[in-house]
């Protein structure tokens, strides 16, 4: 008897321009969202344990329902699907083993799918795709790809060739009626093959760097979103969740210039603040690559721009000459104790551990640049460096 498991599907749809096109009746976009509602009723049918989450990939990634086991969920969750640009293949892949990675972390013993539905207008960077298919291949996780339309060449990493990697299928339908049959196929189970233990203590060594390439990039506010930034109709929406401001602390600059998304939990940031939070996290500079962190938020694996870490390092060394400066000059910034009534209506966080501000503690502010500081960060910057963060004055408690 074959080693059967209850299965983890990630289905990576396809949301680029190209789906638009009317070859498939009455489009392609239509007839791939019918065939994910019959991949779902089909795959349910034959266990009601497997899960199944659903990600959209275009211009822009984007996780449309988490893990379920509800077809009425799963099915309804399509209509969040939103067209953008061409489809961002190495993209979609690296979010989906995040996905997966995370589950495998919690819960072993499943068996780990991805089901790519597209056709082959793609966007492909090979060398990343490469190392990504390879960090599938070393999960065990089964790539199943299914394509519509005309075949276009992409280099030894094509859909088939991805899907044969990964011991997957491949399917290729040339109208809305085979894709329609032929998608049940694959909603079979997968026999279980075995595989190292990928997260297991002697492997944990090897296991980070090459966890690593599966980082996605923050995300850039979408026209809309910029549209509503540059109007002030979107207030609330537009201040970095790190640093609770629409200005960066670090550079000055508004959201709408730097402010970029977590792909997985939306929270929005600026670069300048992601980048220092990912430099003061001393787990993420021993496990990963220098410009790769987790989400404060939702602990996904996030990319930064190069420039953004070399900014931040150059205002650091810059702060760290400020203060220096101040300190051989003699001068001194009063700790001005805040109102306990008057804490909720400090619109900025502390500048130490960039936490907002709940009345859980006494808040001083710095007389010199107006930074504000919880009582035991101060008293830990008073003990590291006796100046304040940003002015680099030497501290005196009011």
């Amino acid at each position: 008897m074959p080693d059967i498991k209850i299965e983890d599907t990630v289905i990576l749809l396809d949301s680029s321009r190209s789906m638009l096109r009317k070859d498939f009746k009455p489009s392609r976009l239509a007839a791939e969202l019918q065939t994910v509602r019959n991949f779902i009723l089909s795959k349910l049918s034959i266990d009601t344990k497997d899960r199944i989450s659903i990600i959209s990939f275009g211009d822009i990634t984007k996780r449309l329902i988490d893990f379920a086991i509800d077809a009425d969920k799963l099915i309804a969750s399509l209509k969040k699907i939103q067209i953008s640009g061409k489809g961002i293949l190495h993209e979609g892949i690296a979010f989906a083993l995040q996905v997966l990675v995370q589950e495998m972390r919690i819960i072993g013993g499943k068996t780990s799918r991805i089901l790519i539905i597209t056709d082959s207008k793609l966007e492909i960077d090979i060398n990343r795709l490469e190392k990504i298919i390879n960090i599938a291949k070393g999960l065990g996780v089964y790539i199943d790809t299914c394509q519509l339309g005309g075949i276009q060449d992409h280099g030894k990493l094509s859909l088939k060739r991805i899907a044969q990697l990964t011991r997957g299928e491949y399917v290729h339908f040339n109208n809305s009626k085979e894709l329609l049959d032929g998608i049940k196929a694959l909603a079979s189970k997968k026999e279980v093959r075995q595989t190292s233990d990928y997260f297991s203590p002697e492997k944990k060594e090897n296991m980070a760097p090459l966890v690593s390439e599966i980082a996605l990039p923050l995300r850039k506010p979408a026209i809309l979103e910029f549209r509503l930034m540059m109007s002030g109709k979107n207030r609330t929406q537009e201040k970095c969740h790190i640093c609770h401001s629409v200005k960066a602390p670090a550079t000055g600059s508004e959201f709408y210039t730097e402010g970029r998304y977590c792909p997985s939990c939306d929270r929005p940031m600026h670069l300048s603040c992601a980048a220092m939070w990912s430099t003061r996290d001393s787990l993420v500079q021993r496990e990963y690559k220098e410009n790769v962190f987790r989400c404060p938020f939702c602990f996904f694996l996030l990319e930064l721009p190069r420039a953004a870490l070399k900014l931040v390092k150059e205002k650091d060394e810059e702060s760290q000459e400020i203060r220096i400066l101040e300190e051989e000059r003699g001068k001194e910034s009063k700790m001005l104790l805040i109102p306990d009534k008057d804490i909720d209506q400090i619109d900025a966080s502390c500048s130490y551990c960039h936490n907002i501000f709940l009345g859980d503690y006494h808040v001083y502010q710095c007389d010199k640049c107006g930074s504000y500081y919880h009582l035991p960060c101060l008293e830990k910057m008073k003990n590291e460096i006796n100046a304040c963060r940003y002015c680099g004055a030497r501290i005196v408690v009011d």
